[in-house]
């Protein structure tokens, strides 16, 4: 007999809603359309979707008083994820699921609980999401996806690594365990700016090499639906055509790396050589999006002066073509999440600082 993992209630006040009687429900399976808004990297399989990028989500609405069941598993068998569970916008808590079987996330809800969002807590690099479906009384028509679509490529701390640390201490369990991809500055931002989005990030990887190793780097596997080494599926304007890309890569290539691979010096020009080319790919692959490029909260002192320089060099680079490229420097923050990243409230520092950035850049006329 499959085990079947059942999660709690996520919401004390919700203990009180009467569980559904199978009798009364109905399951609409993953790829109904008319009843689910997808957003983020994500791939169909026999009936089900995978969820592959940080912060790739489901949203439904709902409309009884019921408890929902959600039927999702993980690809490795060896594995787990998390799903982040928002309700009418409000934040409400990860639910794990593991990757041997089936698992069934109940949720009970209200009739007023309309708007459910479930976002990819966990990134692509350590495994994929199967959503299967959910099991409701009544899911109504799909929420109506936003016409403002927004990029976000970059690396751990656009992933939301290790910055639910007081739910998930840094390190017990596995080192994903507190990621929370929800609650990344770039996921914060663009709920914000009432935009659909991507992250098309990977924790530890850069631009020109990663913090530890030569490659492959996030440019080798941008056009990769998975964002790994596997072409066999790939990822293109037809997927996502963003009205803004916002990149923000350059502390793994600056980092000493890990004291056991060889590591050459940081080099300016093999990073600015890299950026342009990779900011040309994607204007020339995308409809001519906005590009706005961040500077690093982790990084300080003469780093910080050196990739700020390197920035300016591919802004000016393009200047003389023409095309204006958005420069972004952080304010200081602290650095209390796990492995010195942003923790949660940090991510909202993080947002609060870059929103009214993108604000003007999407209000601009280029």
């Amino acid at each position: 007999m499959k085990k079947i993992i059942y999660g709690l209630a996520l919401v004390a006040g919700f203990s009180s809603c009467k569980e559904t009687e199978d009798l009364t429900s109905k399951f609409y399976s993953a790829q109904d359309s008319e009843h689910f808004t997808i957003s983020g990297r994500v791939d169909k399989r026999d009936s089900s979707l995978v969820m592959i990028s940080p912060a790739s989500k489901i949203a439904f609405k709902n409309t009884q008083d019921d408890t929902l069941s959600v039927f999702s598993k993980v690809d490795d068998p060896k594995q787990h994820a998390f799903w982040a569970l928002a309700i009418n916008g409000e934040y409400k808590g990860k639910k794990r699921v593991e990757g041997d079987t089936i698992n069934e996330l109940k949720i009970p809800v209200s009739k007023n609980d309309t708007l459910i969002e479930l976002y990819k807590a966990t990134e692509a690099s350590t495994g994929n999401l199967i959503f299967s479906g959910i099991k409701a009384k009544e899911i109504a028509e799909a929420p109506k996806k936003p016409d403002l679509k927004i990029e976000f490529i970059g690396n751990s701390i656009t992933s939301g690594f290790g910055n639910d640390n007081k739910e998930f201490p840094c390190g017990e369990g596995s080192w994903f365990d507190a990621h929370n991809a929800y609650y990344s500055y770039a996921t914060i931002a663009a709920n914000r700016l009432g935009a659909d989005f991507v992250l098309s990030s990977i924790s530890g990887w850069g631009m020109y090499r990663n913090w530890n190793v030569t490659g492959p780097t996030v440019p080798d596997v941008y056009d990769n639906l998975y964002l790994s080494t596997d072409s066999t599926k790939t990822y293109t304007a037809k997927d996502f055509n963003p009205e803004l890309i916002s990149i923000n890569l350059g502390t793994n290539d600056l980092s000493d790396g890990d004291g056991q691979h060889e590591r050459l010096a940081f080099s300016v020009d093999d990073y600015v050589g890299a950026y342009i080319e990779f900011v040309q790919h994607l204007i020339d692959t995308r409809d001519n999006p906005k590009i706005a490029i961040l500077d690093s909260p982790m990084i300080s002192g003469e780093k910080e002066e050196i990739l700020h320089r390197s920035l300016d060099s591919v802004a000016s680079y393009f200047e003389t073509k023409g095309k204006k490229i958005h420069v972004f420097d952080f304010e200081t923050i602290p650095e209390t999440g796990c492995g010195a990243h942003p923790s949660i409230e940090e991510d909202k520092m993080m947002a609060d600082q870059i929103t009214p950035f993108y604000e003007e850049i999407l209000a601009a006329e280029e």
